[in-house]
């Protein structure tokens, strides 16, 4: 009858798929005098451990009647583990031995109690009656009679109670039959995963098939009740007894929308094999239509990947530019990464949409409203200890609206591009000698726009050393490139006039940087601290070259932080090397605990020149060609913890010159206990003095989270446009969990996303409400502990300090 161990096994993946409500107040009853003290101490010190509002810790009260799991910790086979049996008499009676009163039997940790038990000397049958109460360290089991016969392995139970251990998972059957080789019947079965004496949701199953060898369960007239009402039937369901994946349907979400009105989403789960899956999930919108996506995923031993569509067949709201109807809408991602042959690796990101509007009107997890580019990307590359190889595509989708956007703005396509790349140390001191060279061929989709090819060749030496706590890091390199253009149709800007069909551009480039590293210690009311300061001066020297003669192909302006002070050109790519003869001054400090946890990082910066550069990008407003600069604008950041309580992150760019803030953000956060927060944070950016209206950012925003106890939570997300006077977005929520359900409900009104002119923005903005609920059973798809909505604005912790 100690065999009866599998019934573990075969039990408890029925959380997936469960049973009917039963009165299982006896079970109860036994269970909340199991082990008291042993749970009375667990319980203590994880209180001890949890924060007041840990929802982790609320789930454990929950189960703290509950028997912990005792793990086996005899080696030997169970075979020869010695049974011991105690009772209040024994006697034989032809080939049976009759065990009476408070039998007891022992075999490691597993115990079986009853008023009888009657073993068959002949047969190898045992059978146990009158409060057969079986325990084996995962389980307890109580029933009415328990038979097995340890010859053949099979076993039966009788109306049996059965509660899993250091987990929710009890319910009860009728009659449970093992035939020894794996395989269980449980009729008229029973199960839920709340904990004893709560009884909110159940699923009952006529017939319940175990199969362990193929790990697999099927369910027969299986009823989902809520208290006691039943919601829902399944004629037939089938699940896995482990944690792998099973085809099958998932939670649906309810939203109600103020354009798309009432949206149902249904995912259904396909299991593919062990390293594939796929998830096909219809969407109704009252007012778009019916939506398909399709999510495609795979995992090899050289890589992995995912495949996702999306169509929408006729969107009956969106108008396209003409005021028609937009017709059929879709989405496809593509990622793909695989290593092969030890040094090969190929990696695709393709991604793309039907129109500029997709992101506003449809939620999906490739994108969001704030996207305004979709990358489609492949490269292919070599890999040895000092050198690489790449072969390259390269093209953008942008999104926004073509009234009010030029063809030349949308980036060129690259096709291809084949780069090398080489490091190898020399022998004196830390000399090392780097090598970069690139070709790449440049296409676009307009006619009226260039297109060309180029060639990029860049040596560099540099030697860094270190001396104590000074360094000296020099580069010293030289850059070569060759441009092919095509013009012969390039004719939609007057600045195309100086484009040079073939022309070469040679640069020198010298940088030397030196700083010092001090450290100081020091007490701060009564806490030691150790104060790193670290001045830093660079000078960098690249002379001028007239660049009017190429175009721009993969080239912009940069955003300047502390950081980049440092760098070694202003623009990205290489269509634009900038002229420099320039001095940067900087400084950071650091302030460290004695656990060596630092707690404030502070840096400022300028750049200073001696000549100023003359390489601009043709596309800069040339309003203040006359007006000399000979410094940069000044670069701070500031990030403090206050003990792991407080987080603080401000920066700013202040132009000392027009004495105006170019860029400017802080963040602000109070975290309390667990999971709960708030966060203030501001942005600000002006590109220039004279800036037009959709060249400056001017925003205010929230975030709250917070843990009203271990069973109530609520979040907000609030942005407001201080330039316009309106708000970007409005979420708040609130959601219940307790020990087996949970429900959510969520508000959120956002900003659509504006593609016109400042004149029609109070009138053409647009702005979308909706109401979505979720809900959700512990133990059938299980419960997340939900928190903030990101929204637009995705939460971004200020310098988390460890």
């Amino acid at each position: 009858m100690l065999k009866l161990i599998p019934l573990l096994f075969a039990l408890s993946p029925i959380a997936s798929a469960v049973a009917q409500e039963t009165d299982t107040s006896d079970l109860s009853d036994e269970l909340n005098t199991v082990n008291k003290t042993e749970l009375k101490v667990v319980s203590q010190s994880m209180e001890e451990k949890s924060a007041p509002r840990d929802v982790n810790f609320y789930f454990r009260q929950c189960y703290q009647n509950v028997p912990p799991i005792t793990e086996r910790n005899n080696n030997l086979d169970k075979s020869q583990i010695p049974i011991n049996i105690d009772a209040d008499s024994l006697r034989g009676l032809n080939g049976e031995i009759i065990y009476e009163g408070d039998v007891n039997a022992v075999q490691g940790e597993k115990s079986l109690d009853a008023d009888k038990m009657v073993y068959n000397r002949n047969t190898s049958q045992a059978n146990a009656t009158g409060n057969a109460r079986y325990v084996d360290g995962q389980v307890t089991l109580i029933a009415n009679e328990i038979n097995t016969n340890f010859k053949t392995d099979e076993s039966s139970l009788i109306q049996t109670e059965f509660q899993f251990h250091g987990r929710g998972g009890r319910g009860s059957a009728d009659r449970i039959y093992d035939n020894g080789q794996g395989q269980y019947e449980l009729k008229s079965s029973s199960y839920t995963a709340c904990p004893p004496n709560d009884i909110t949701w159940s699923l009952d199953a006529s017939t319940l098939h175990i199969d362990q060898e193929a790990d697999m369960g099927t369910a027969y007239n299986a009823v989902l009740r809520i208290k006691d009402v039943p919601v829902f039937y399944f004629p037939y369901i089938s699940y896995p007894l482990s944690d792998k994946r099973k085809t099958g349907i998932l939670f649906p979400t309810y939203e109600f929308s103020s354009v798309n009105g009432f949206t149902y989403n249904q995912p259904l789960y396909i299991n593919i094999a062990p390293n594939q899956d796929a998830t096909i999930t219809p969407t109704y919108m009252q007012n778009r239509g019916l939506l398909v996506s399709t999510e495609y995923r795979y995992l090899f031993d050289v890589g992995s990947g995912t495949l996702q569509f999306e169509y929408l067949n006729d969107d009956r709201i969106r108008k396209d530019d003409n005021g028609d109807d937009i017709g059929e809408r879709y989405l496809v991602h593509f990622d793909h990464d695989v290593t092969f042959a030890e040094d090969w690796n190929f990696n695709v990101d393709y991604n793309k949409v039907s129109d500029e509007y997709y992101f506003n009107d449809i939620t999906t997890e490739y994108g969001s409203r704030s996207d305004n580019q979709l990358l489609q990307n492949a490269n292919l590359s070599y890999t040895k200890t000092n050198w690489n190889a790449e072969l390259e595509v390269r093209n953008f989708q942008v999104l926004n609206n073509d009234e009010y956007n030029t063809d030349d703005d949308t980036p060129h396509i690259v096709l291809p591009k084949l780069a090398f790349s080489a490091y190898q140390p020399l022998n004196w001191k830390s000399l090392q000698f780097d090598w970069y060279s690139e070709i790449t061929r440049f296409e676009h989709s307009d006619d009226d726009i260039y297109t060309g090819t180029r060639i990029h060749v860049e040596p560099k030496l540099s030697l860094p050393l270190y001396y104590d706590s000074l360094f000296v890091n020099t580069e010293l390199k030289y850059m070569l490139s060759y441009y092919q253009q095509d013009l012969d149709n390039a004719t939609k800007y007057d600045w195309y006039d100086d484009l040079e069909e073939s022309t070469v551009r040679y640069l020198p480039s010298f940088k030397i940087n030196s700083g010092v590293n001090l450290e100081r210690d020091f007490s701060w009311f009564g806490d030691d601290y150790r104060q790193t300061l670290v001045p830093q001066i660079q000078y960098l020297y690249v002379p001028y070259q007239d660049q009017s003669g190429i175009g721009l192909y993969d080239t912009t302006t940069l955003q300047q932080d502390y950081y980049g002070l440092f760098r070694d050109n202003r623009f990205s790519g290489y269509d634009r090397i900038a002229e420099a003869d320039q001095i940067t001054l900087g400084v950071s400090t650091s302030f460290l605990n004695d656990q060596g946890r630092e707690r404030l990082r502070f840096a400022i910066g300028q750049n200073y020149y001696f000549s100023e550069s003359r390489t601009v990008l043709p596309t800069d407003d040339d309003d203040d060609d006359d007006k000399e600069v000979n410094r940069s604008s000044i670069v701070s950041e500031i990030d403090v913890n206050f003990d792991n309580d407080y987080f603080f992150h401000g920066g700013i760019e202040w132009d000392s010159d027009d004495n105006f803030i170019q860029r400017a953000n802080t963040t602000f956060e109070k975290r309390w206990a667990y999971n709960t927060y708030a966060q203030l944070s501001y942005r600000y950016y002006k590109e220039d003095k004279d800036a037009e209206w959709d060249e400056i950012v001017n925003q205010v925003g929230t975030k709250v989270n917070w843990s009203i106890d271990t069973q109530w939570s609520t979040f907000a997300s609030y942005y407001y446009n201080v330039e316009f006077q309106n708000s970007f977005e409005s979420i708040i929520g609130l959601k219940y969990q307790s020990c087996c359900w949970a429900i959510g409900l969520t508000y959120d009104r956002h900003m659509l996303s504006y593609f016109g002119d400042e004149a029609s923005y109070d009138e053409d903005v647009e702005t979308e409400s909706s109401v979505s609920i979720t809900f959700e059973l512990m133990g059938l798809g299980g419960v997340g502990n939900s928190g903030y909505e990101d929204g637009l604005f995705d939460y971004g912790r200020p310098f988390y300090l460890k």
